[in-house]
């Protein structure tokens, strides 16, 4: 083979070499590259993960007569504490509704829509020991409240026998303020059953009146008048009122007691309570 013929196949196998060391090299530092990707991500994989904890609250001692509050249980979910949607019907806009928001400083407002066109909107101010609920105040209240109403309101005893078999009522401290919420809430409810039945029969009486009435066409007596009308929306706010009773009872005792088993709600709710509830009074 001629020299220059030679030369130029030594060219051609040195660039050879040249490209196949370029490869290799390539080859094991992609190797390499992957190699301590894997490493790094099992190291990752087996480190304690960083401290997210909420730090711890402030557990300084709180005093005076509401010093008690502070240490009794909070709700484990809190959404949308003061405000409560009771519905007629089965869904929302089937049938009558009631949006019930309580503001801060305890004032309530009800707002009740009777029909898919008429909002009635009703301000309640409660009395100002309700709005102690969970204070120390509050539970010598209800105590006292508990202790003079026993003697003639003895299914007092029924509601202080649910609660007790409520380990969490009695860890509170706060046994004899959820008897109160109890008592109050069965006795409101007994008075709207009372006034839905005297609404009832009243409207009945109207309508079988307008209905013999000689002096009316027919067309007369087939339109309901206006005291009928007016009795038909308050029928409806009282049915909405009852219903809304039950879930104001478990949203208070929820914040008194940070929880509260749908069994024992059951079983107040079945209590019945024969006179009103008058106000506590301020120890």
């Amino acid at each position: 083979m001629d020299q220059p013929k030679l030369r130029r196949w030594g060219w051609v196998w040195v660039h050879q070499m040249i490209r196949y060391h370029l490869m290799m090299k390539q080859t094991t530092t992609l190797w390499i590259g992957s190699f301590l990707l894997i490493v790094a991500m099992a190291v990752w994989r087996f480190l304690p993960p960083a401290d997210r904890s909420v730090p711890e609250p402030d557990r300084t001692s709180a005093t005076g007569p509401d010093a008690a509050r502070a240490a009794a249980p909070k709700p484990t979910q809190r959404i949308q504490p003061n405000k409560r949607v009771t519905l007629w019907g089965r869904m929302a806009g089937d049938g009558p509704m009631l949006i019930s928001e309580e503001s801060d400083s305890g004032m309530i407002t009800n707002t009740y829509q009777v029909s898919p066109t008429q909002f009635i909107v009703r301000v309640v101010s409660p009395h100002p020991m309700e709005r102690r609920l969970g204070s120390l105040d509050y539970e010598t209240a209800a105590k006292a409240d508990f202790e003079r109403r026993v003697a003639t309101e003895t299914n007092l005893l029924e509601i202080k026998a649910i609660l007790e078999d409520f380990p969490t009522a009695i860890d509170s401290q706060r046994l004899y303020s959820g008897i109160r919420e109890a008592y109050a809430t069965r006795a409101r409810m007994r008075q709207l059953r009372d006034e839905g039945y005297k609404n009832s029969d009243r409207g009945s009486q109207l309508g079988n009146q307008r209905l013999n009435s000689q002096l009316l066409d027919d067309a007369q007596r087939q339109q309901p008048n206006d005291e009928e009308t007016k009795l038909s929306v308050e029928g409806t706010i009282i049915d909405l009122d009852y219903r809304d009773a039950g879930e104001r009872l478990k949203q208070r005792l929820t914040l008194l007691y940070g929880e509260l088993p749908k069994a024992v709600h059951q079983r107040l709710m079945s209590i019945e309570i024969y006179e009103p509830a008058e106000p506590l009074q301020a120890p």
